[in-house]
Parts: structure tokens; C-alpha cells; sequence
């Protein structure tokens, strides 16, 4: 039986997780031995897990063994969970494992519905406590008014009234954070907001090109002056950029493939998935780089549950006329 200590903003959703699965949580915190009526128990883990800094999910490490069970377990729940995986030398003696594990979208509400088996959770807790400190307290102060017995569907409303002048709206600048599935970062720069239905959860970004080159899979020339206008969808696994020069001539579209979108208050956030699909002006469509996360399988950082998405989600915008209909 692996046994494992959890802290940060995750801990219930993956204790109620790990128990079910057969793990062992040593060292609980006094919150968590509450709500899974466990006893205190100093035993030394064989995992730790505990909370990123941006709370986008989790590191862990341990022995192999540990790590295997752990990632399989995740594999088998969480859809489009992101794992990377690093040797480290903590002992000499014994094969240790890092884990950098991202949480998107999908992820973090499947995590929601577990944690809410345990205790009522607001819809979405999981990614409000992602937003930072504010949106954080006004989560866990809306919880509260749930344990006091006030109507779920109430408070979560009155949630979103108390923090939606968190969010960015039309006119508001925005950062388009682009994250890679090595973990690096790639911050695309800033674009303004240009219209925001916020019902059906669609934002158009407008971003100036501010460096010369070539556009990347269109072969394109990148001018100064030239200006990007991005369709965003929220929760869409897609986000398609037209490019077009500073006189309005259109120079191409690019549709990069993602986990589903998620809007935080200074950015929108995705975890690119490698492939692209670029057209051309007259509409002639092609993908590219489906061998990165063909790559991206075998080494275990993604599941083949998702490639399989990927790939039903690539046919749809090929047989969407989707270059014709986006100018």
C-alpha cells in the first residue's frame, strides 16, 4: 500500500481519489482527518504531494513504485491532466521521481464533483482558487454559507455577482498564456479585449505584430504592423488567430489545438497540445506537428484518451469549411 501525505488546495478532491484507489494518507491535517474521520498517523510517506505555486496543480514526489501508482491513477480519472515527470536525487539509495502535474479545465471540474463527495463544493472551486488570493476568499467564504445551510445554486450566484469586476470585459487588456507541455511558458503578448458575450463564453482579441518574421506553419512574412484577430471560445479545445496586414489584406488563419480555455482575471490560459491546423487565404487547410503529441503519448505526459479528442476535433474543423468561413 503506497502511503502519501497531500497538501494545498487539492487535498480533499485527491485523498477522497487516492482512498478510493487504495493508498494510505499518513500525516492528514486536523481539516482532512475531520472530514475522512482518519486518525493522525506519523508514518513516513512514500509520496508527497503539495500544491504549485500558481495552484494550476500539483508537484509529487517518491519512489518509483509510489509514482507509478499515482499516475496511474490520474491517467484513469482526469481526462486532460498533464504529467511530467523528472528523475531527482533525493536519495541515493532509493530511485526518486519529481512530478510536475497540470491541471486543466476538464481536470480541475472532475476534481470539483470528487471533492463535493465529500463536502458541498461551489462549481468551479477548483479553478476560482487558481485565481488568486481574492477569488480564492471569496470562495471559501461562499462555502461557508453553504455549511450554514444557505441553497447551493444561491450562494454560487451570488459568487459570480461578488467577483465577476475581477474579470477582464471589453476594452480590458489581457495576456494570452500559452503554456507548452514541457511546462514551459510562452506569454503571446498582450491583446485587447474587442467583444465578450459572456453568456455564451466567446472573447474576440485584437494583438498588433510587433517583430518581423515568418508566421509559424503558414510561411507567411511577419510584418510590423500587421494585427492578429483571435475567436475564443471558453472550454473549447481550438482558438484560431487571422492574421492580416496593416491595409486589411488577409494573410492566413492558424488554429492552434489546446485543452479547453479557461479565462482567468489578467489572462487566458491553455496548455498547447503540439498540433496545428493552418489555412490559407483561399481556404486550403493542413496539420501540422501531430508527431509532437503523438511523441508527447508515448512518453506518458498526456493519455491516448486525448489524442483520440485531438484527432475527432482536427476532422471536425477540416470538414468545417473552416477557411471560407472565418474571413
Amino acid at each position: 500500500m503506497v502511503k502519501v501525505k497531500i497538501r494545498g488546495i487539492y487535498t480533499t478532491a485527491l485523498t477522497k481519489l487516492l482512498l478510493d484507489n487504495g493508498f494510505e494518507i499518513v500525516q492528514p491535517s486536523i481539516e482532512v482527518q475531520k472530514r475522512f474521520n482518519l486518525k493522525y498517523n506519523e508514518s513516513p510517506f512514500d509520496l508527497n504531494i503539495y500544491d504549485r505555486l500558481d495552484k494550476q496543480g500539483v508537484y509529487a514526489y517518491g519512489d518509483l513504485k509510489a509514482i507509478e501508482a499515482f499516475c496511474k491513477v490520474l491517467r484513469e480519472n482526469l481526462l486532460d491532466v498533464i504529467i511530467r515527470r523528472f528523475e531527482k536525487p533525493f536519495n541515493t539509495l532509493i530511485q526518486t521521481q519529481f512530478l510536475d502535474v497540470e491541471f486543466p479545465k476538464l481536470s480541475k471540474e472532475k476534481l470539483d464533483e470528487i471533492r463535493n463527495c465529500v463536502i458541498p463544493t461551489i462549481k468551479g472551486h477548483h479553478y476560482y482558487k487558481a485565481c488568486g488570493i481574492n477569488i480564492s476568499s471569496t470562495v471559501d467564504m461562499a462555502e461557508k454559507l453553504i455549511s450554514k445551510g444557505n441553497p447551493i445554486d444561491k450562494v454560487e450566484e451570488l459568487l459570480k455577482l461578488t467577483i465577476k469586476n475581477e474579470f477582464p470585459n471589453e476594452g480590458c487588456e489581457v495576456n494570452i498564456e500559452h503554456v507548452k507541455l514541457n511546462g514551459n511558458i510562452i506569454n503571446l503578448g498582450k491583446a485587447i479585449v474587442k467583444a465578450y458575450n459572456e453568456d455564451g463564453g466567446y472573447i474576440e482579441l485584437y494583438r498588433t505584430i510587433k517583430r518581423e518574421g515568418l508566421y509559424n506553419g503558414l510561411k507567411i512574412a511577419k510584418e510590423i504592423g500587421d494585427y492578429a484577430i483571435t475567436e475564443v471560445k471558453l472550454g473549447e479545445w481550438y482558438l484560431k488567430t487571422r492574421y492580416f496586414s496593416f491595409d486589411n489584406q488577409y494573410k492566413g488563419m492558424y488554429i492552434n489545438i489546446n485543452t479547453p480555455i479557461e479565462l482567468y482575471p489578467r489572462c487566458i490560459r491553455y496548455v498547447d497540445l503540439e498540433v496545428d491546423v493552418c489555412v490559407e487565404p483561399e481556404g486550403d487547410a493542413w496539420v501540422i506537428d501531430e508527431d509532437k503529441l503523438n511523441e508527447a503519448v508515448k512518453k506518458g505526459i498526456v493519455s491516448e484518451s486525448l489524442l483520440n479528442i485531438v484527432r475527432d476535433k482536427i476532422k471536425e474543423l477540416l470538414k468545417s469549411n473552416i477557411g471560407l468561413s472565418s474571413v
